[in-house]
Formats: C-alpha cells, sequence, structure tokens
C-alpha cells in the first residue's frame, strides 16, 4: 500500500480525500455533537445551548451563500482556498476555546464560530470531490464517506471519555488536534493538483457551476406552483427533522435524563456513526434496487421509530438501542434526497430543488433548537422527546403523502 501511495497521484489523492473527510467529521464531533455536553459543563441553560446552536446554523447559511458567491466572482479564489482559509480560523477558534474557563463570553464566542464554521465547511468538501474527478481522476466519494463516520465513531468514544474523566476542555483541544490535520491534509491536495498542473482556477470550479442555475426570486411562485407536492413533502422534512434536531442537539441532556453522562454521549454518538456505515457504502445497490423514493419513505419511518423508542427510553440500554435505528434514517436520507430531485426534476430545476431541500433542513434546525432548548427548560427532557415524537410523526405522514402523489419527471 505504501508503494502504490507514492507510485500512483490517484491513489494519494483519494487517500488525503478521504482522511480529509475523516478529519472534518472529527471536527463535527469535537464542535457540533458534543457541544451540548461541553456548553452544560460551563454552565449554560437547555435555553442558551439552544440558542446558540441555532445562531451557529444560522450565520453558516448566510455565511456559505457570501463565500461561494464569492468564489464565482473571483480568477484566483478557489474550492481549495476557502477550505483552507475556512480550517485556519477554525484552529485559531478551538485555540482560544482551550483558555475559557467558565461561562462568559470566550465560551459562547468560541462556540458559536466553531460550529458555524465546521457547519460551513460541508458542502466546500464535498465540492471538492467533484472539483478533482472533472480533472480525469477517479474519486471514491462514497467511501470517503463512509470512512468519516468511522472517524466521527472513534472521536465520539475518545472525546466522552476524555471529557468524562479529564476536563470538558478535550473537545476543544481534540478538535484543535483534528484541525491542524485537516489543513495538512488540504494542502497536500493542493500542492498534489499543483504538481500534476491541474488547474485549480474558477473555470473549473464546481461551485461556479452550481450557482450557474442559482435562484431567480421572481420565478420562486412558479416553482412552488410546478413542483407543489415537492413542497408537501418539504414540510413533511421539517417535522420530520424537527425530532432530529432534539436528539443531536440535546442528547447529552437526553443521556442525563436516564442517569448517563458524558462518555454515554460520546457512545450513543459512536453507536449512531457506526450504524450508518452499511447503508452508506451499500447506498447505490439499495437505489438501484428500491428507489429513492421508497428509501426516503423508509428514513422517514426510521426517525420516527428512533425518536419514539428515545422518548420512551427509561434507561441507558433502551437508548443505546433506539440509536441502532439511525441506519435507515439519516444514512438514507442524505444521498436519497440529492439523486430523488434528480429524478423528479429537470437539470435546470434540479439545482433550486436541492436548494430547498437544504432551505428545508436549515429551517428545521432553527425552529428545533430553540424551541427544543425551550420546552426542556420549562417542561423537561420526557416531554420534549414526546412533543418532538409527535411532530416527527405528523412529518412522516405528511412526506409520504407527497413522496406518493408526486409524478416523476424523466
Amino acid at each position: 500500500m505504501i508503494e502504490t501511495f507514492e507510485k500512483s497521484r490517484e491513489f494519494r489523492l483519494n487517500t488525503l480525500y478521504t482522511f480529509a473527510q475523516g478529519a472534518y467529521w472529527m471536527i463535527v464531533c469535537c464542535t457540533v455533537s458534543m457541544g451540548s455536553a461541553y456548553l452544560s459543563n460551563r454552565g449554560y441553560t437547555t435555553f442558551s445551548i439552544g440558542a446558540l446552536f441555532a445562531f451557529a446554523y444560522l450565520f453558516a447559511a448566510v455565511i456559505q451563500q457570501v463565500v461561494s458567491t464569492a468564489t464565482d466572482s473571483s480568477t484566483r479564489f478557489n474550492v481549495l482556498d476557502v477550505l483552507i482559509i475556512l480550517g485556519g480560523l477554525i484552529i485559531l477558534d478551538l485555540l482560544i476555546a482551550i483558555t475559557g474557563n467558565e461561562k462568559g463570553f470566550v465560551i459562547s464566542f468560541t462556540f458559536l464560530i466553531g460550529a458555524m464554521i465546521a457547519t460551513i465547511i460541508q458542502p466546500f468538501l464535498n465540492a471538492l470531490n467533484f472539483h478533482i474527478q472533472r480533472q480525469g481522476i477517479n474519486m471514491n466519494y462514497g467511501v470517503a464517506r463512509a470512512a468519516g463516520s468511522f472517524f466521527f465513531f472513534l472521536m465520539s468514544l475518545l472525546a466522552g471519555f476524555f471529557m468524562k474523566t479529564v476536563s470538558a476542555k478535550a473537545a476543544p483541544m481534540l478538535g484543535f488536534i483534528v484541525s491542524v490535520l485537516f489543513v495538512g491534509c488540504i494542502s497536500w491536495i493542493y500542492s498534489e493538483l499543483k504538481a500534476a498542473d491541474i488547474s485549480t482556477d474558477k473555470q473549473v470550479d464546481p461551485l461556479d457551476e452550481n450557482k450557474s442555475e442559482s435562484f431567480d426570486y421572481k420565478g420562486i411562485s412558479a416553482f412552488v406552483n410546478k413542483y407543489k407536492m415537492f413542497f408537501v413533502y418539504l414540510i413533511g422534512v421539517v417535522c420530520v427533522f424537527f425530532g432530529h434536531i432534539i436528539v443531536n442537539n440535546f442528547l447529552y441532556q437526553i443521556a442525563v435524563n436516564v442517569g448517563g453522562n458524558e462518555a454515554t454521549n460520546g457512545g450513543l454518538l459512536a453507536v449512531q456513526a457506526i450504524v450508518e456505515l452499511p447503508a452508506m457504502i451499500f447506498f447505490s445497490v439499495l437505489r438501484d434496487k428500491f428507489g429513492s423514493k421508497l428509501l426516503l419513505a423508509t428514513s422517514g419511518v426510521f426517525y420516527f421509530i428512533k425518536i419514539f423508542f428515545t422518548a420512551i427510553a427509561s434507561s441507558i440500554g433502551m437508548l443505546y438501542f433506539s440509536m441502532l435505528f439511525q441506519s435507515l434514517a439519516f444514512a438514507l436520507f442524505i444521498p436519497a434526497s440529492v439523486h430523488f430531485v434528480d429524478e423528479i426534476m429537470p437539470e435546470k430545476d434540479a439545482v433550486k430543488g436541492q436548494a430547498f431541500v437544504t432551505i428545508a433542513m436549515s429551517i428545521s434546525s432553527l425552529i428545533g433548537s430553540i424551541l427544543g432548548g425551550i420546552i426542556i427548560n420549562i417542561l423537561g427532557v420526557s416531554a420534549t422527546l414526546y412533543f418532538a415524537t409527535f411532530v416527527t410523526f405528523v412529518g412522516v405522514v405528511v412526506a409520504i403523502l407527497g413522496l406518493v402523489r408526486i409524478n416523476e419527471q424523466n
């Protein structure tokens, strides 16, 4: 393998991109997924935690568009530059976070910036895969993304253990280390492309091509009328993802509610990550056999089953059991939604359609973060989970109704 790495640039680029995905998802684990436990240990209320998550998601959604537009309008600024700059910023942010001790501005600010940047990075990192592929280099995105989940699994266990046994500062400390590795991987990829004399300018930037079909605000009404059932489906997505966000953002509070701690939180995150792997690896096979529409309906049902068992869990063991249903929930939804949009819309509308899916998920993230924090503060964890279970059930019904009535356009 070492000899192949040394001799084959294609193998090197695939390996480096795989490690970049792994480092990125470890950053997400430290800055976002362990965020609730980290902030709780600093004395933050669930409302404050929810508000910080909400602002991080909101700012990320806005800044993603700003950075993407700036990249498109520049002849020298490309996706690799964006990733290196964002990686450098998160290194600096986590270095500052390590110095913060108690609840206050430094902790709030560094968490907000860390979660925001980690969220912003994802579409640019995904775009890098296609950027390299369009230069005639075969890239295996499925393997790289599955590796990301595996590395997330490892970091969840590691961060949870050290946060429990050493200090809550283990999260930003470990995040700092893997952020340095992330920037190192991206910089190495950059040097490999330069050494091969592969262009990295705007002309081959996949972000530029995607933006060519950006929103025409005057045509949004016509777009909605044209795809009414698609938007019915998206209403369902907002409701389904509400429950998903409640569980993800407040998993630490859910674990504590049944006698768990930081290590339990890390273990639950690890289980979610590891059970995603089979569906991610074999997604193409599942899609060919069952179709994207059925896979999306299945993911909705499994989201509901997962949050239902989370709501009724009275022990740590039951909570672990509920996480197993992640295997056919999130792991199916993300890739299936992309393919589904391409199946039901012509190419000129597909970019808008995918953007609306992202918007639906962003809206759900904002509502879930704020409302989840408020309800937990007022009524407690159990009541919040039962409410989220009801909302998820409504979402699944609405989403399936929309899916059934959508006419596929070839």
